[in-house]
């Protein structure tokens, strides 16, 4: 009978593939068979207690600490944004203004190639009294030293001066780059 029972339990079927809607109702009858009813008491409406207040939770030093480094740091990175978005905006403008200038620029050396036809140049030349140098008009130097040069500048300043606009240089360096 146990056999018979667990087969019904689990979803054994004994040749029909029909779904049995009181298997349930009727296992449960047969449980409940040998059972004797227990006395039913009738709940006597208790008083109802109201929960004690719970005293507010005061967050630690340190956790508000780490709270405000965090709105920091998202702001600095919101920020970072901001200037990576005004920065890709500059160089997209800066290429598109060297794109006009490559195309001035084409425009200019044509220009600048036309006006120095050579044949244009040389028959000019010829009209104004031009030629070119005989061997009796060219002579050549020969100078003994190698060649140097040295140049002196009259607005040189004193050491101060120069120690002045070095510091004033590395200042304005230090401030463009934390711009």
């Amino acid at each position: 009978m146990a056999q018979k029972y667990d087969r019904r339990r689990y979803g054994y079927m004994d040749g029909s593939l029909a779904y049995d809607l009181d298997a349930l109702a009727r296992e449960r009858a047969l449980d409940d068979a040998g059972r004797m009813e227990e006395e039913r008491r009738e709940s006597v409406a208790a008083p109802r207690r109201q929960p004690a207040a719970r005293p507010v939770a005061k967050p630690s030093p340190l956790i508000l600490a780490c709270a405000a480094v965090l709105v920091g740091l998202v702001a600095v990175l919101l920020m970072g944004y901001v200037r990576l978005t005004e920065v890709s905006a500059d160089i997209t403008q800066l290429k598109e203004e060297m794109g006009q200038l490559e195309e001035r620029h084409v425009t200019l050396l044509t220009q600048y190639e036309k006006t120095f036809d050579l044949a244009t140049v040389k028959r000019v030349a010829e009209e104004e009294g031009m030629r070119k140098p005989t061997a009796g008009q060219v002579e050549y130097l020969e100078l003994p030293a190698a060649d140097s040069v040295v140049v002196y500048r009259s607005d040189a300043g004193t050491a101060l001066e120069k120690i002045v606009a070095a510091i004033g240089d590395a200042a304005k360096t230090a401030v463009e780059y934390f711009r």
